[in-house]
């Protein structure tokens, strides 16, 4: 881990418990190469160590009484003399152009993939930290369980409404484009597929709200012919009633025997 000092001004400089008094001295030089050492100081924490490579016909960098050889530390790969600076403190990378995270910052500052809580907080309240922290994979979710993170994730924001089940099918998909969809910076992501890099982006970002799918009308009552059922009944036409037959006329009566006059005995025929 590397970074460039442009100047550099020592007095006191520690090793080992050995301080050594010097002449306050500052002197220009062309970029000073440092590094993070392997070792630590009392406070456990990494040591920030310069190098610097004099000129040949340089003057001694160090002088004055009492200057010994404990403020100089030969560190593998760097020139000679290399000089312990001190160290570090967790969180002031950035003070010393660091741009990586140390591990006690990491230990100190970061949080688990699924503290909501937290992540609003901190992405409000600093969100330097928080973007090293999320884009150098220090608050991914374990790979076993990545896919479940994205879907509860992506159903939180109500683009994802199937069951947290981890399974990457079709509907975990689609969840993926209704998100970036309500997400309002022109994010372009085109691959649907599960990845850390996803989950990055997505909780880099603050909260969207995915809207609920418009339910389609349900289609009008197909018109249907009910064909009417007629039952046929044959019925035999009744006969008109026949006309009665005229009355019998009346017989004749019989001829009664007249009677006539004549002053005798009528007879009878």
């Amino acid at each position: 881990m590397a970074g460039i000092l442009r100047r550099f001004a020592f007095g006191l400089v520690g090793l080992g418990g050995l301080t050594s008094t010097a002449f306050a001295q500052s002197f220009g030089a062309e970029p000073i190469a440092f590094d993070l050492g392997d070792g630590a100081d009392d406070a456990g924490s990494p040591v920030l160590i310069a190098a610097y490579e004099p000129p040949a016909d340089a003057a001694p960098s160090f002088a004055g009484p009492g200057v010994g050889t404990g403020a100089v530390a030969v560190a593998a790969g760097l020139p000679t003399p290399s000089i312990i600076l001190g160290r570090v403190e967790p969180g002031r990378e950035a003070d010393f152009g660091i741009e990586t995270l140390l591990p006690e910052t990491v230990a100190q500052m970061s949080f688990a993939f699924d503290d909501v809580e937290t992540r609003v907080a901190m992405r409000g309240d600093d969100p330097e930290m928080f973007r090293m922290l999320v884009e150098q994979g220090h608050i991914d979710p374990p790979a076993e369980r990545l896919n479940a993170a994205l879907q509860t994730e992506l159903q939180r924001m109500n683009c994802y409404r199937s069951s947290i089940d981890g399974l990457w099918g079709r509907g975990s998909a689609r969840s993926v484009n209704a998100y970036f969809s309500e997400r309002e910076d022109g994010t372009d992501w085109p691959d649907q597929n599960p990845s850390a890099e996803l989950f990055r982006t997505i909780i880099m970002y603050p909260d969207v709200e995915c809207e609920a799918p418009v339910a389609a009308a349900a289609p009008a009552p197909r018109a249907t012919t009910t064909r009417s059922t007629t039952t046929r009944t044959t019925q035999r036409a009744t006969p008109a009633p026949r006309p009665a037959a005229p009355a019998p006329k009346p017989a004749a009566p019989a001829n009664k025997p007249k009677i006539t006059g004549g002053g005798g005995i009528g007879v009878f025929r």
